[in-house]
């Protein structure tokens, strides 16, 4: 394809989370979702994450400011964390009225870049690819310290290296040459110096688990906190390809723009702070925050009690990406600038990015202290 049209595509549906689904209308009350996009492996080591202290409690004639809060993909426990903020009035105590809003990726950066949305969520890679557009937008809290996207095939197959992909009779489906999927791929292949052309890549749309499970393919791209925890849960051994093991990318976290950032930084402060604790808490007792989340999703809390099962699950998958060895020391939302560099670095050689950018200037960590 030519290089040209593989940015423009990119622009075009880069979609966080992997948004299958067609996102929610703007909701003004938690809406429905169904099974999620994002981010996750196994639940981390029992430490008990820190997150900023919690602001003093506004007084009841202070007015609360207004704030929208965009997502990539439709409600879905993925954003436990907001919600909770959200529920527990952490968002109040620091004078914000917050409203979520849904949609594409594509959509919230926009947005986001126009000033319309406060804040929204986006992958490192979409972050860079827009500001060399032009569009000022920065990430100021990382929400998953690893990259999610992995490779997953049923064990029978012994796909267990990115060198087996080269294998003959080894298909590869993806939902297209677009998004966090194709962008995990292609990064994978680059960390392993395979060519493109080396694997035999089928575009099967947003149908990896009934793929796999009917032998259509032989590998899959997905989340590592989804589609491999649907298959596990069918009782069906898989083999799981994490990118992040071979291939550090820049993963989603909280954006807003640069003139946010100037004219009003202790708002940003205040809504990562909030947001932040709620990231605590959920990690502290995912059980209640599955439970909270249930309020703001309403299709999954009148679901049968398997999909519930298999939310939860996702749920307490997630929380291993939202910690990492850094943020023990550098606290929950830290941005590593090894990640942002090497993502640049990557989508630079392979073409996807067609003009420098300052890294520098696409993310920052003066907020999450």
């Amino acid at each position: 394809m030519h290089r040209l049209v593989v940015i423009l595509m990119l622009m075009l549906a880069l979609i966080a989370a992997g948004c299958g689904a067609t996102p929610a209308a703007t909701p003004t009350a938690p809406a429905a979702a169904t099974t999620p996009a994002a981010t996750p492996t196994a639940p981390a080591a029992a430490t008990t994450p820190t997150a900023p202290a919690a602001a003093t409690t506004p007084t009841a004639a202070a007015a609360l400011r207004p704030v929208v809060m965009g997502f990539p993909y439709i409600p879905n426990v993925q954003f436990a964390h907001f919600y909770l903020a959200d529920a527990r009035g952490y968002y109040e105590a620091e004078g914000l009225d917050v409203t979520f809003d849904y949609n594409f990726e594509t959509d919230v950066v926009q947005r986001v870049a126009q000033g319309t949305l406060q804040f929204a969520m986006a992958s490192g890679d979409s972050v860079l690819l827009a500001r060399s557009q032009g569009l000022p937008i920065v990430t100021v809290m990382t929400n998953s310290q690893r990259f999610p996207v992995v490779l997953f095939s049923k064990a029978e197959a012994n796909v267990t290296t990115p060198k087996d992909l080269t294998r003959d009779g080894v298909t590869v489906g993806i939902p297209g040459r677009f998004g966090a999927s194709w962008i995990g791929l292609l990064a994978l292949l680059y960390a392993e110096n395979i060519p493109r052309e080396a694997v035999n890549v089928q575009e099967i749309g947003f149908t990896q688990v009934a793929a796999i499970t009917e032998g259509k393919v032989t590998v899959a791209t997905g989340y590592g906190n989804n589609e491999p925890i649907q298959l596990e849960q069918q009782g069906i051994p898989v083999n799981v390809i994490r990118v992040a093991d071979y291939f550090p990318l820049a993963s989603d976290g909280l954006i807003t723009n640069e003139q946010l950032i100037a004219s009003d930084p202790d708002l940003v402060r205040r809504f990562v702070r909030a947001t932040l604790r709620g990231m605590a808490d959920v990690i502290a007792n995912p059980d209640a925050a599955f439970t909270t989340a249930l309020d703001y999703i309403p299709e999954l809390k009148s679901a049968d009690q398997s999909t519930q099962d298999l939310q939860r699950a996702v749920l307490q998958a997630t929380l291993d990406y939202w910690q990492s060895d850094k943020t023990k020391t550098e606290g929950l939302g830290f941005c590593d600038e090894t990640n942002w560099r090497e993502t640049y670095v990557f989508l630079r050689e392979s073409g996807l990015l067609a003009t420098d950018v300052d890294v520098a200037k696409a993310f920052t960590n003066q907020f999450i202290k």
